[in-house]
């Protein structure tokens, strides 16, 4: 039986976590250039917006050119959101293998602040190689 674990992760951490993945000998994943945004709501505008008025009390204003925050808050817009740039490691494993790479996702990632990521598991019905035509974890491994 087969799993499929998706990360969520952040960019400094993808290095260190495709690392402890190669060192368990599991080198085959996928690597995807996500924008997403958690609990906190996404990274408000801060610190470069000269238009944003007083009552957001965090921001600086710096420059005169027009942001996204300044056309946020001259479009109606209440709160002046950010995607959060991440990136998203998918990899398929043999169910027995699941908690190890859980765990190797966990200890690399995990910082205590918000915004350490996320991980899904995913039951695989059927995996085929397709040069091979191999099935199964053989297709994986």
């Amino acid at each position: 039986m087969l799993v499929e674990i998706t990360a969520i992760l952040r960019r400094d951490k993808v290095g260190p976590t495709m690392k402890g993945l190669d060192a368990m000998g599991l080198g085959a994943m996928t690597l995807t250039t996500v924008n997403g945004r958690g609990l906190q709501g996404g990274n408000v505008m801060t610190d470069i917006d000269r238009a944003v008025p007083a009552e957001y009390e965090s921001v600086s204003k710096i420059v005169n050119h027009l942001t996204p925050a300044s056309f946020a808050l001259s479009h109606s817009l209440t709160r002046p959101v950010f995607w959060i740039p991440k990136r998203m490691i998918q990899i398929v494993v043999p169910t027995s293998m699941k908690n190890e790479v859980i765990d190797l996702i966990m200890s690399v990632n995990r910082t205590g602040w918000m915004g350490d990521g996320k991980i899904f598991v995913s039951p695989i019905e059927e995996s085929l190689r397709i040069r091979t035509g191999e099935h199964g974890t053989d297709s994986v491994l």
